[in-house]
């Protein structure tokens, strides 16, 4: 008997697992490979994420199999064990078997786990970072293996994130299953389109539900999960729905949801919801694209198996799942920090807006904001009272300002706040906040209030801001210097608005020369 084992492992991480679109019989396949000793034949695993046949439909089907068109024997005999792995070193397996294979024949478990126990019941185990890990091991001979091969391999399933508002105006007049529908573009060169419609319906049994019906323009596209958010008058952000698909054993598709407040709530709370009378709602949406990207990523050349074993802990993150799991309990120093805000301990100083007083702390001022710095250490009038006036600020707008420098956080939704807020951190230096706001201001830059962030740019010297809303204002020229606004723009800043036209004839001469 032959007592040298020859023992090879292929590894295979799927990525972005929980947004396989797959029902039952449909199938993810890993990279071909092949392995020295195995007389030229070559296999790929076939993974079934909901369900090889019928009767399986609640299962996950794993199958080793042969490649049609290897340059292996007929009938190969192979002994193999298939198992997925967790990321705190636990397995699940089928067990070791050995069976002669035909070129083109796959050999597996219909019934491999339960698609439950992995997707809702174990899911922290066995998908850290929304990644599967499954291994199939193949070995030859007999008796303990003393150096083993290794190949891994990595699957991404494809997707695609949305962020969108839509704004309903005229909202108490809306009638019944009357859609107010915005069309969003993925910017690729797919030209997919993204529509979402809004209405409300009524009859007996729901009176004054409000419907978000979402439809891709590519039937390749599946909406797998969806979160619904009402902006309010004050810029805050409120829950209001959504669903989550990715983690059912029988996959279906989201084509309609309801928001969770109905019509007569918002009517209700007009005041607070319905600003100009009109509703606000954020949409965040993720598809998966039905397609997927594969490679082997690493071969590894029968190390001792040892070393191996400490490699593969390395890969897998045992250590690092069992640091995490432990440092999990403790909050991060951000928390810590927001809760000393929140809660108001031991502060030393006070910073007053027209109606309001906010306690704060001398050190973090300092720490996060130049102008601050300088207030409380050169100041003679702020140190000998301990308070600061920032009468030029909103209440609204200081606390998100305030809570940003204690948490390094912020939650941006509106174009408004986000103005008010970058121009606080223009004023007192803090750079990345002014950095965000600075996305979010060009992100959602539009022919409505391109006037508004030039006086901002040009109000606080900054070019590189100016410059951007210069170049939108051109691109749109015909639109803008036709407005109400910019003949605003040129009764109180006559020589900001001549500026701006005569870089378009500015252009033009540098063109022609």
């Amino acid at each position: 008997m032959n007592k040298e084992r020859k023992e090879y492992r292929f590894l295979w991480f799927i990525e972005n697992y929980s947004y396989c679109w797959h029902k039952n019989g449909e199938v993810l396949r890993s990279p071909v490979f092949t392995i020295d000793g195995l007389e030229g034949t070559a296999w790929y695993l076939m993974l079934y994420p909901r369900g090889y046949k019928v009767e399986n439909s609640n299962s996950i089907s794993l199958f080793l199999t042969r490649f049609a068109k290897d340059a292996g024997p007929k009938f190969f005999s192979v002994k193999y064990g298939l198992s997925l792995l967790g990321l705190d070193g636990s397995t699940i397996s089928i067990g070791d078997f050995e069976h002669a294979v035909e070129a083109g024949i796959g050999r597996g478990s219909c019934k491999f786990v339960q698609t439950d126990e992995i997707l809702l019941q174990r899911k922290a185990e066995y998908l850290p970072r929304d990644t599967l890990s499954v291994c199939c091991k193949m070995w030859k001979g007999e008796g303990a293996a003393e150096k083993v091969g290794q190949i891994s391999a990595r699957t991404r399933i494809l997707t695609e994130n949305y962020s969108f508002f839509q704004v309903i105006e005229n909202f108490s007049a809306l009638k019944r299953n009357m859609k107010q529908t915005i069309k969003v573009h993925s910017y690729s060169k797919s030209g997919r389109v993204i529509s979402c419609s809004f209405y409300f319906i009524g009859n007996s049994n729901c009176e004054g539900s409000i419907m978000i019906e979402i439809a891709p323009s590519d039937d390749q596209y599946i909406l797998q999960k969806c979160d619904l958010s009402l902006i309010d008058k004050s810029g805050n952000i409120k829950e209001c729905g959504g669903v989550d698909h990715r983690y059912e054993a029988s996959k279906t598709n989201i084509h309609k949801l309801p928001l969770s407040l109905t019509r007569e709530v918002i009517l209700n709370r007009k005041n607070e919801y319905l600003p100009d009378n009109r509703l606000s709602l954020m949409c965040e949406c993720s598809f998966s694209t039905r397609s997927v990207s594969a490679t082997i990523e690493e071969v590894i050349h029968e190390l001792p198996l040892p070393i191996l074993k400490r490699k593969n802990n390395h890969i897998h993150g045992i250590e690092e799942y069992k640091t995490s799991k432990n440092l999990s309990q403790y909050p991060s120093v951000t928390e810590d920090m927001k809760a000393i805000y929140l809660n108001q301990y031991l502060t030393d100083v006070k910073l007053k807006t027209k109606t309001k007083s906010f306690p704060a702390h001398k050190n973090v001022l300092c720490a996060r904001s130049e102008v601050f710095k300088s207030m409380l250490t050169h100041d003679l009038k702020v140190k000998n009272t301990d308070c600061i006036q920032v009468d030029d600020m909103e209440n609204d707008t200081f606390e998100q300002f305030l809570l940003f420098l204690y948490s390094d956080d912020t939650e941006i939704s509106q174009w408004k706040s986000a103005s008010r807020l970058w121009s606080a951190a223009a004023k007192y230096q803090v750079g990345k906040l002014k950095a965000l706001c600075s996305s979010f201001l060009i992100k959602y830059l539009s022919i409505s209030n391109a006037i508004e962030l030039l006086l901002l740019a040009d109000a606080h010297k900054d070019f590189n801001l100016k410059k951007v809303a210069e170049d939108y204002i051109l691109k749109h020229d015909e639109h803008i210097f036709c407005s109400n606004a910019w003949e605003k723009l040129i009764e109180k800043h006559p020589v900001l608005a001549v500026k701006t036209m005569q870089l378009k004839y500015k252009k033009k001469y540098i063109f022609c020369r």
